[in-house]
């Protein structure tokens, strides 16, 4: 492909740092690496992050536990999606931890041979509508678990509504409950770990941090969203520092004029007003630049701006580089990232391409080469 994801080291351990500075030496920070780490290249984000050691990392799958394992990772490992009851086996070979969401899956666990358990933490559905039991089912839960739950560690939740809100109640509704079932476990004799925080929560809810909080988006520098940046600064947070971790970059393919009058690219969607020089990128929605950004997004080039002009294509993108003197084939193109005084970055473009910047990082297609800056 030509193109190139570069990430930055120094950024991916940095941000870390600041999590932990944030929640304090008695709450683990766990980096989420699932979705080949939103995008980042799970190998590439595991190597730089090794070398800080962290004591955890989150997956969504057993095979991502497998691409750990095989890399050297010997610490914990948590699947936060879920898992098969026949996986259960597979889990414990690979010693992650899985989550125990729904009763076929706790009945499975609970037939099990102790020896041979995965670690496990129970998950309630707290006010997400996703995976975990209610908590109406605590009693029952418990009389199950009663002399079986070796191997039980945790006991966690997930929120619904933090980054899209100014104000927490919602959360706050969820934390109280999710403190509720911590407290029943507890008296039933049950010491678990318990979490519920991600980016956002952490960052913004200080009761929320509990043992472990699960970092996201965040590990690679970004904020959840605008809103939670601003209920930050809002609440009057200490100064925290993101630093993004990934640059994505192509080149000037092909330079060709346009005479006013002419379409430009597949639908006949933008007519050029006047004569024009355009660069078709190598680049399209197969890499996973989106389509929706078609006629609204720009590029960087020689530090410039440049309008995408026409639909993009799945292998190809058109762009207006008519104000500039002196593009040829091969000539460097910022697609995400800084080029002199200019900067877009993956909630632009999830602007852009009407979503958000989690679809579009996870969107970017596995097969770009992604070199890491190990330099300081």
């Amino acid at each position: 492909m030509r193109c190139t994801i570069k990430l930055q080291a120094a950024a991916l351990q940095h941000n870390y740092r600041v999590f932990q500075q944030l929640v304090g030496p008695q709450t683990q920070v766990v980096p989420v690496v699932k979705s080949n780490a939103y995008g980042h290249g799970l190998k590439q984000v595991y190597q730089a992050l090794a070398e800080i050691h962290p004591g955890w990392f989150a997956v969504n799958y057993l095979e991502e536990a497998e691409l750990l394992r095989s890399l050297g990772y010997r610490d914990a490992i948590m699947v936060v999606g879920p898992t098969r009851a026949d996986q259960l086996p597979y889990a414990q070979q690979l010693e992650a931890d899985i989550f125990l969401v729904e009763p076929k899956l706790l009945d499975a666990w609970l037939a099990m041979d102790s020896q041979h358990r995965p670690r496990a933490h129970i998950k309630f559905d707290t006010g997400m509508s996703r995976q975990g039991f209610l908590p109406e089912q605590v009693p029952h839960l418990l009389t199950k678990l009663k002399g079986r739950a070796e191997h039980l560690i945790g006991i966690c939740s997930h929120f619904a509504n933090v980054e899209d809100v100014l104000e927490q109640t919602y959360a706050l509704q969820q934390l109280h409950s999710f403190e509720a079932l911590v407290e029943c476990f507890h008296t039933a004799g049950l010491q678990l770990m318990p979490h519920i925080s991600a980016s956002s929560s952490a960052l913004l809810m200080q009761a929320s941090r509990m043992a472990l909080v699960r970092i996201g988006i965040s590990t690679y520098g970004l904020w959840p969203s605008r809103t939670t940046q601003l209920s930050f600064v809002q609440s009057g947070g200490s100064r925290v520092e993101l630093k993004p971790v990934l640059r994505w970059e192509t080149e000037v393919a092909i330079v060709k004029e346009v005479r006013a009058g002419q379409f430009i690219g597949y639908g006949c969607t933008y007519k050029a007003l006047r004569d024009m020089t355009i660069a078709v990128l190598p680049v399209g929605y197969y890499e996973g630049y989106p389509r929706l950004c078609s006629n609204r997004a720009h590029v960087l080039i020689q530090g410039q701006r440049c309008p995408v002009v026409g639909r993009i294509c799945m292998n190809m993108m058109m762009v207006d580089i008519s104000h500039l003197s002196s593009v040829a084939v091969e000539t460097p193109v910022t697609l995400i990232g800084h080029d002199g005084n200019e900067h877009i970055d993956a909630s632009q473009i999830g602007d852009w391409a009407d979503t958000i910047h989690y679809e579009v990082l996870t969107q970017l297609n596995p097969g770009i080469p992604r070199e890491v800056d190990s330099s300081c």
